[in-house]
């Protein structure tokens, strides 16, 4: 069943603008957007974000609803934008006797003050009107009997068809009714401008019978009458209302009407009532997008407070330019015409100082428009209601203050202004790089979480025993460990290093122990050079060099059996050091670099089976990809991290980056984050649906501590 009520009377728009205007006014129009034909939305800077819609010649009421918005918005809503974006809202106020129009009063910012003059009858009409009262720009341009919307034409507010019923005297209604020969109802409705339901009102409240003849009504019930409609004006401009829904079902999904008061009429109906009118109305109006928003919520992130201010901050560092740029080129203007500028302000000033009024000036001057005068000419108007008047320069209307002279309007209020902007756009895009990290940061947490609930589809892949050090296998085929701290130092030499083995280390504090894990029967002399080299590469990387920013370091390589935890009698040694004794073989100016690589691996990591043997001679459990059992695992591809030199991951990988220390690189936390983004970028090209994610956790292991940059 459709609802009754389609459009907002008289006395709807007297309640809604009487709610509004305390919360707009001296707010900034953020923007303008028309939805279709008829629907402009404006949206203005405050706490609660809130939006202001209009709909000609239907409604105006704030909404919480969110709109779809054109994404090419029509031309009409251009030039409102152009005209009204970042201007302060003045007064917002309905016209008198009630009639169904509203007036915007905006400030003139970096232009001339306007009027937005928005009509509720016929087929309705938006229009903006200059300081001169020329129309500036409408929606529907006319020309009828009785009203006239025409470009830079003058521009006047349409005849009144009806009487004011809040204004109107004792005598003359009186005289009206014994004139009359309809119900006393029937005469408001059809002459005064309240409708029936409002007619009943007052009726009821002065005590009248709806079907009462006017012709017959006493002097008594007349003043009754009139004191029973003075009440209602009262209560609207305290806004003393009850704003209610109006439904059949309990459920509130037949919807009848909105009113502000209760109403006998209306008692056959069920009753919700709201804290304001324009949620009544809202409501009223947005019943079919109220499911459309629970979905639009599941389908449509809302924003998050950091990413409202960062696009806050956006719009305003491109206010801050387009001011600073626009009084600029406005004080230039005027500089252009100073000579004959400063004698009108000369002449205006001193003909207000004498007594004259606004009217004899503005005819002086017209006389001087038709004499010649360049003086002249450039005047547009004034403001009678302030010391400005308006001038005309390169097709700008622009506001002078007689009070000055034209200098000191220069730079007061165009210069001046252009200079705080200015002063205002370094803060402003520090603030935009303060929270576009923020939200970057968010975004990262967000995807993240995302991924980890993707992982969740994966059972984490079971890992190797020497996956809990650092690790790669080198060029030659030999496994090469390294540790993570003082602790798995320490651990790696007790527990996993064989006497065949090649103990690394650095006389630096802070270098990890790296050991190459030999072949079961070979001697420390087999080990090749180029296994060596990506040792000492792996020892220096790992190391503080890396944090210090270093390019290159020294580091030595020994026998274990050269290497002992016992220190000499009446020392002690801390957690995680050695003593060293007998000859090392150093390896200078190593080159500090490291590549991270991805390979896709379905079962066991490939490494050489005698060096992956522990120490005790047991051989490692093969990797199962999960807990479920290795049936289950080996279905899923899993996206293995692997670090080294970067020579001996070439031929292992998948693919790979390169990482180099940087003092103007990027943190350990923020790099993995990257990587990972760029792996997971690459996987895709070539995986299917039974590849796990990757595992930022993973990046971050193999990341050197310190700052990094990467190609």
């Amino acid at each position: 069943m459709p609802s009754l009520k389609q459009v907002m009377n008289n006395i709807d728009l007297a309640v809604v603008v009487q709610e509004i205007r305390p919360d707009i006014i001296g707010k900034h129009v953020k923007n303008v957007y028309q939805l279709d034909d008829g629907n402009i939305i404006i949206t203005y800077r405050s706490d609660e974000n809130k939006q202001l819609l209009i709909d000609v010649p239907n409604r105006i009421h704030l909404t919480q609803y969110s709109y779809d918005k054109p994404k090419f918005p029509p031309p009409f809503c251009v030039s409102l934008r152009k005209h009204l974006k970042d201007r302060r809202v003045i007064d917002v106020y309905q016209v008198q006797h009630y009639d169904r129009i509203v007036v915007f009063e905006l400030s003139g910012g970096a232009g001339e003050p306007l009027k937005l003059v928005v009509e509720f009858f016929g087929k309705g009409n938006i229009i903006l009107v200059k300081p001169d009262n020329k129309v500036l720009l409408a929606k529907r341009y006319l020309r009828v009997a009785k009203e006239q919307v025409l470009p830079n034409k003058e521009f006047s507010l349409p005849d009144q068809n009806f009487l004011d019923m809040f204004e109107i005297s004792r005598d003359a209604f009186a005289s009206m009714c014994q004139a009359g020969d309809a119900s006393v109802a029937r005469l408001i409705a059809d002459k005064f401008n309240i409708n029936t339901t409002y007619a009943e009102y007052v009726l009821s409240q002065s005590g009248i019978d709806r079907e009462a003849p006017s012709k017959g009504l006493s002097n008594e019930a007349v003043g009754s009458l009139l004191a029973a409609v003075a009440g209602l004006r009262g209560q609207l401009e305290r806004l003393e209302i009850k704003p209610q829904l109006l439904a059949r079902d309990d459920k509130f999904a037949q919807l009848e009407g909105f009113e502000p008061f209760t109403f006998e009429r209306n008692a056959h109906l069920l009753a919700k009532e709201f804290n304001t009118y324009n949620a009544a109305v809202d409501a009223y109006f947005s019943q079919g997008l109220a499911k459309e928003g629970q979905k639009r919520k599941g389908e449509k992130k809302k924003l998050s407070k950091n990413e409202r201010i960062l696009l806050s901050q956006l719009e305003q560092l491109d206010s801050l330019k387009a001011q600073s740029k626009d009084y600029e080129a406005r004080g230039n203007a005027l500089y252009q015409y100073y000579a004959p500028l400063t004698k009108l302000l000369e002449v205006v000033y001193n003909a207000r100082k004498q007594g004259m009024s606004w009217d004899d000036i503005v005819a002086r001057i017209e006389v001087g428009k038709k004499n010649g005068l360049e003086e002249a000419l450039l005047f547009e108007s004034a403001d009678t209601s302030k010391p400005l008047i308006y001038v005309k320069v390169e097709g700008e209307t622009i506001p002078l203050d007689i009070r000055y002279p034209l200098t000191d309007n220069i730079n007061k209020f165009f210069y001046g202004k252009s200079k705080k902007a200015k002063r205002k756009i370094p803060g402003a895009s520090e603030t935009i790089k303060r929270f576009t990290k923020l939200v970057d940061e968010e975004k990262l947490a967000e995807a993240e979480k995302e991924a980890e609930k993707q992982a969740q589809k994966f059972k984490r892949r079971r890992k190797e025993w020497f996956e809990k050090f650092r690790w790669f296998v080198s060029s030659d085929g030999y496994l090469v460990l390294g540790g993570r701290d003082a602790g798995s130092n320490e651990a790696l030499f007790a527990k996993y290093t064989r006497p065949n083995d090649l103990f690394f280390h650095s006389d630096a504090p802070g270098a990890p122990v790296v050991i190459v894990r030999n072949k079961r029967d070979a001697s420390v002399e087999d080990i090749p050079v180029q296994t060596m080299k990506e040792a000492a590469t792996f020892g220096v990387s790992y190391s503080r060099s890396w944090r210090e920013g270093l390019s290159a370091a020294d580091i030595y390589c020994i026998p274990p059996g050269q290497v002992s935890k016992t220190p000499p009698s009446g020392e002690y040694l801390p957690k995680g050091s050695f003593v060293i004794r007998g000859e090392r073989n150093h390896f200078k100016n190593v080159k500090l670099e490291v590549g991270i690589g991805v390979k896709l691996v379905k079962g066991s990591i490939d490494v050489p089976r005698d060096a992956a043997e522990q120490s005790n001679g047991v051989d490692v459990v093969p990797p199962g990809m999960g807990d479920a059992g290795d049936d289950a695992g080996l279905a899923a591809e899993y996206p293995v991290i692997l670090a080294g030199p970067p020579s001996s991951l070439k031929e292992r990988v998948d693919f790979l980056v390169l990482l180099k220390p940087s003092k103007d690189g990027k943190s350990p936390g923020a790099l993995s984050s990257e990587l990972k983004r760029h792996f997971s970028g690459k996987i895709a090209g070539v995986a299917g649906e039974g590849t796990a994610p990757v595992d930022i956790e993973e990046i971050q292991a193999c990341i050197p501590p310190g700052k990094t940059s990467y190609q």
